[in-house]
């Protein structure tokens, strides 16, 4: 059990590294399109700076370089082509203007003359310069191309946002994958503690179960002493549990010992301890641990040295001595009352019904006396009836002492 444990505890932590592995590769390769993306945006930005200072003589050699160039170079240099262009022909227009008025005028000076035609002849100059001038092909050539490369710039744009949601998408698939392998572990592992509680738990009483059979099994029944009872007392049954008064005169005690002291059965427990169950009963019934004794089957035991006992009107016996009535603990008819004693605290205890008397919490037995104790029970009036029970079986669970 302990090894698949082991076992099951390892392939969980391998699976856990795999996990922790793939999310680490990931993260690397974020970082790296991450740092690709700031380098094209770094270089789109030197790119634009480097295209301001082109001038329009360069144009036909950039026209040349285009294939050569990076998308954003190429959106840079057009642009800035364009706007130079389209400067160069608004001051054509207004020279060409400014011509048509000065044509139109004719009350000028001949210095005036002289000063248009010279400026005409610059202005046709000008004219015949062919160094600023674009046709509207190339024009649309230009906004064609232009158009495309922001097209495609905007696709890139589009492309590289995608990418970031996937990444984002993996990383929470990894997150919840990552949570549900744990959830299972913890709820694997739990089950498998509980499993192994509950084994222990079966273990545990089967092993109480067969300590049970076992005392069982080496148990020496106790019975009463028919050689040690008063003659008006008669003991029946094949077991010789069973006690009753005969006689035919009243108010006289009566009493019988068992066959053995409280030290039979004394391994492996510790305890010596019986039960009478009241089958009849007029008046008063006493019983518990007393000297086996011949003179002390007629008249009142209680009252000797040596003899603990617990009697039907509830009163404690210890030594001879009475420790006072409790009605609380008095007993009749249906009734099952015990008195038991542990070996080595000497301490005393009294039961009802299966429940233990705290009364009996400060009564111990004197040292001197406990080897030779037997049990003992005393009848008072005829007609009264008890049966004992020496064990191993009893109402009152002694495991819970």
């Amino acid at each position: 059990m302990e090894m698949e444990l082991k076992i099951a505890k390892l392939e969980l932590e391998n699976k856990v590294l795999e996990q922790k592995l793939k999310h680490q590769e990931l993260m690397v390769e974020q970082k790296a399109l991450k740092e690709k993306v700031a380098k094209i945006e770094q270089k789109r930005e030197k790119n634009v700076t480097d295209a301001k200072c082109l001038t329009v003589n360069n144009m036909g050699n950039e026209r040349a370089s285009f294939q050569n160039m990076s998308t954003f170079e190429e959106i840079s240099v057009l642009v800035s082509r364009i706007a130079e262009l389209n400067r160069a022909k608004t001051i054509e227009s207004s020279i060409g203007s400014s011509c048509d008025l000065f044509g139109q005028d004719g009350n000028g000076s001949d210095d005036d003359d002289f000063h248009m035609d010279d400026e005409n002849g610059q202005k046709e100059e000008e004219r015949k310069t062919p160094t600023n001038e674009i046709s509207s092909g190339q024009f649309k050539e230009i906004s064609e191309r232009i158009v495309a490369l922001e097209q495609q710039s905007k696709d890139n744009v589009d492309q590289f946002s995608k990418i970031l949601e996937k990444i984002s998408e993996l990383e929470k698939q990894q997150k919840q994958q990552h949570q549900n392998t744990n959830k299972a572990t913890s709820d694997k592992l739990s089950k498998m503690q509980n499993d192994q509680k509950t084994l222990f738990e079966k273990v545990s009483e089967l092993e109480k179960e067969q300590k049970r059979k076992k005392e069982h099994l080496n148990f020496q029944q106790n019975f009463w002493d028919a050689n040690v009872c008063h003659k008006n007392l008669q003991i029946i049954g094949d077991n010789n549990l069973t006690v009753y008064h005969k006689g035919t005169v009243s108010v006289f005690w009566r009493s019988v010992f068992a066959k053995h002291s409280i030290l039979l059965n004394r391994k492996p427990s510790n305890f010596s301890y019986y039960e009478i169950s009241i089958k009849n009963k007029k008046d008063l019934i006493i019983f518990g641990f007393a000297v086996k004794q011949q003179t002390k089957l007629k008249g009142l035991i209680r009252h000797e040295i040596g003899t603990y006992a617990y009697e039907s009107d509830g009163e404690i016996w210890i030594n001879g001595e009475g420790k006072g009535t409790n009605a609380k603990y008095s007993y009749g008819v249906g009734d099952t009352v015990g008195i038991g004693v542990h070996f080595i605290t000497r301490q005393l205890f009294f039961t009802k019904n299966g429940q233990h008397l705290d009364s009996s919490a400060d009564f111990f037995v004197a040292p001197s006396f406990a080897d030779s104790f037997h049990p003992f029970v005393s009848l008072l009036y005829f007609d009264d009836k008890i049966e004992a029970n020496f064990g191993p079986n009893f109402k009152f669970d002694l495991a819970t002492l």
